[in-house]
């Protein structure tokens, strides 16, 4: 096991994406802290089965649309848990609205979430990272922030963000021992999801060139590797886990 030891941090961690991370993390070794805004049944139903199969699992309730939420969720894990080794920055709101459509409240709640979160929950982890000469952070982007998505504008606008916090945090922690990057996933089947996914009963991803939607444990397992020795040098770096649908354009488009 390839983390065992260490201690991770997985935002948003039982949604259907992060609920995938939690396990395939918790399988490397690391205890696990998963974070949950509103749904807590969800989270503690999750942290209960990862006991019950062994692993070290906590649930920590946290508000990252706010200016103290995220340092204080990350306190709460530490005091539970220990020093945090391994941060994915999973959690985020989304908006299905064109941009002219958009309140300014809109705006603000999915900026202040998606990308301030992210950067202050990374702000508040990486001075212990620097401090141990060790540390792993993944942010949860989207092909929603490397081409326009209808609907998608300012989500796509936060994701966009958040790949060059990935780039900038990346450099300025590189020579520390810690590392910086993005996955960008497409659409993306839940951990429950049967695997893999029959392109037969997905017409509408007609696009994609493999045909199909992702499914959540191809990013949980991109993600495992990002957080191994093995990915030592790789930092920077925002990678598609889409299908290739980043890659082309369209016919008639």
């Amino acid at each position: 096991m390839t983390l065992t030891g260490r201690v991770a941090l997985i935002t948003g961690g039982a949604g259907g994406l992060g609920t995938a991370m939690a396990w395939a993390i918790a399988q490397e070794g690391a205890a696990v802290a998963v974070t949950y805004h509103h749904n807590r049944t969800r989270a503690e139903t999750l942290v209960s089965a990862m006991r019950a199969a062994g692993h070290r699992a906590t649930a920590v309730q946290g508000d990252l649309s706010t200016h103290q939420g995220p340092a204080a969720l990350c306190a709460a894990v530490e005091e539970a848990l220990g020093p945090i080794d391994i941060l994915v920055n999973n959690a985020g709101d989304w908006v299905d609205k064109p941009l002219l459509e958009l309140q300014d409240d809109e705006w603000d709640r999915l900026i202040h979430t998606d990308l301030r979160g992210t950067f202050l929950t990374i702000r508040a982890v990486a001075p212990g990272m620097v401090e141990r000469g060790w540390g792993r952070i993944v942010n949860v982007s989207s092909v929603a922030s490397l081409n326009y998505v209808p609907g998608e504008g300012v989500y796509g606008v936060a994701k966009a963000g958040i790949n060059h916090l990935t780039k900038s945090f990346a450099v300025e922690l590189a020579r520390h021992g810690v590392t910086v990057n993005a996955v960008a996933p497409g659409w993306t089947l839940p951990a429950d999801a049967p695997y893999p996914p029959d392109p037969a009963d997905f017409p509408q991803c007609a696009d994609v060139p493999n045909g199909r939607p992702g499914h959540a444990r191809e990013v949980a397992a991109l993600v495992c590797f990002l957080l191994g020795d093995h990915a030592a040098h790789i930092t920077g770096q925002v990678l598609p886990v889409d299908g290739g649908l980043s890659a082309f354009m369209p016919k008639g488009r």
